[in-house]
């Protein structure tokens, strides 16, 4: 299991489908599927060699991909978890398995292979292989480490996110694969990044193509192209020229420089900036996700100390659970050292083994991202947390809890729709840290412009208007879980429209 960069959050509103966030627990199930496509496709390979004197279903060209992948899980050996926790591992194992390992499906697949028991093994797993969809994710989240973290293209290519270091470094073939897959979706800034820097190699070292498959030629017209569609025509124009210093003979760049001759600009360098998101939510999630490593609290936020539970506005001294204000409205509260590190280990293996269990429901199926956990243990830690969440005074009625929820998120992060209204007995909810931070997973509300970093203890509660957020996270994942404070409304009363105390 990997158990690393661990939050757990409380809150029973999901934060998405797991089609929407890639966490450790999907890179889990893909080395497994991995070792498993590994065993099956050697087993069949060698059966076919020996069985024929000639290679007559045309296996011997894909032993090469066979002998690297052996390689590279003889190199990780039993740190499984450490390997799946960078995020360069977890592009390059998603990579294989979109690229390399269709390919050999494919090929085994269509053939009439003699071990026909392997083979329907093999069809069994071909179906949950990434897709495009699901490798174009996890690229779209290594370029946005600019955006995110500040880095830049040649250190993000060392791999330098953290300070472990990851199996491989990125190459050109994945550089350009990162590039593809901004360019298809219409994002230039990352694009050009990242194009601009493989021309470079390609110039400095005379490389003539990448992988085999790409031409230089072919990068240039892309980053040509992609300035074109950005309205930096002069940009577009100075690539092309640089190709035909290279190439003086290349017909379709000569055509399009003047093509270009002919086109007027429509946009700055200057303004080249990462797609900017339609809603302005998502907007400002970006921001603040991509700010400092530091708290952020909104400027009319009344911060102080707080003593629960609260009678009538004055401390109750007696109470052992420190808080701070950090905005009024919508209401969030941060409180202090709610829960040992017993409490944060228990709750979270009991979540990581809830959702596990859903890739075995079919075989390596979707992971879910969050499930409801029941405690059965003589240790009762859900119930003794959800006590102690109980004790602050945040509602006029009788306070209810219901089942807890965990949720497990990685390199894509998640924001969830707030509540228009909110349900009439709900009054907000709870979310704690559960563990150390590593990189990234601070909590987030946009639009109250505050961003409350990862402490382990740590809960927060925000009224149920309040939009909340998790930053991506760029090393491992984090677990988060979620509690739901409803009231309890006896039917001779009616709801207020201000739920929560004001004497805060």
């Amino acid at each position: 299991m990997a158990r690393v960069a661990v939050i757990f959050f409380l809150s029973c509103l999901s934060f998405g489908t797991s089609q929407d966030t890639t966490s450790v627990m999907n890179f889990e199930k893909f080395f497994r599927m991995e070792e498993e496509l590994l065993t099956l496709s050697d087993l069949i390979v060698k059966q076919e060699l020996r069985s024929h004197d000639e290679d007559v279903h045309q296996f011997a060209n894909i032993t090469s991909v066979l002998e690297d992948v052996k390689a590279i899980h003889k190199d990780i050996g039993r740190n499984v978890a450490g390997y799946i926790s960078h995020p360069i591992n977890q592009f390059h194992l998603t990579r294989r398995l979109y690229h390399q390992w269709r390919e050999v499906l494919q090929r085994i697949l269509n053939s009439d292979t003699c071990v026909k028991a392997l083979k329907v093994k093999l069809q069994n797993i071909e179906d949950n292989v990434p897709d495009k969809n699901v490798f174009s994710t996890i690229a779209s989240t290594i370029s946005a480490l600019q955006l995110y973290k500040g880095l830049t293209v040649e250190q993000i290519m060392r791999g330098d996110i953290t300070e472990v270091e990851p199996l491989q470094k990125l190459t050109l073939a994945d550089a350009f694969a990162i590039a593809q897959t901004a360019y298809e979706k219409d994002d230039m800034f990352y694009a050009i990044e990242w194009l601009k820097y493989i021309i470079e190699e390609v110039k400095t070292h005379r490389i003539s193509d990448i992988d085999d498959k790409v031409s230089s030629s072919a990068i240039f017209h892309m980053l040509s192209n992609a300035y074109f569609r950005a309205g930096l025509v002069k940009e577009a124009q100075t690539v092309l020229a640089d190709l035909l210093r290279l190439d003086p003979k290349n017909v379709a760049a000569k055509r399009n420089l003047e093509y270009l001759e002919n086109s007027k600009a429509s946009g700055k360098l200057s303004d080249l900036k990462p797609k900017s998101p339609s809603k302005k939510s998502r907007r400002l999630y970006e921001e603040l996700c991509g700010s400092p490593e530091k708290r952020i609290i909104s400027k009319s936020s009344k911060l102080k100390c707080l003593y629960f539970p609260l009678r009538n506005g004055i401390p109750y001294m007696k109470s052992d659970i420190k808080a701070e204000v950090v905005n009024g409205r919508p209401l969030i509260i941060e409180m202090y050292d709610m829960f040992d590190n017993g409490t944060a280990m228990a709750i979270s293996y009991m979540g990581y083994k809830k959702l596990m269990e859903s890739s075995t429901v079919r075989r390596y199926s979707e992971v879910k991202h969050n499930a409801a956990v029941y405690d059965t243990t003589n240790w009762k830690w859900i119930p003794n947390l959800q006590a102690k969440l109980s004790e602050p005074k945040l509602s006029h009625f009788t306070r209810l809890f219901f089942s807890l929820r965990t949720f497990n998120i990685g390199t894509e992060g998640q924001l969830r729709n707030p509540e228009i209204g909110g349900q009439s007995a709900v009054v907000g909810n709870f979310y704690a840290f559960f563990t150390d931070p590593t990189v990234g997973g601070e909590l987030v509300f946009p639009m109250s412009r505050i961003k409350i970093p990862v402490t382990k203890g740590n809960v927060v509660f925000a009224e149920i208007k309040a939009q909340v957020g998790i930053c991506p996270v760029y090393y491992g994942s984090q677990w988060y879980g979620s509690q739901t404070l409803y009231e309890k409304i006896l039917p001779n009363q009616c709801p207020q429209k201000q739920r929560v105390p004001r004497f805060y």
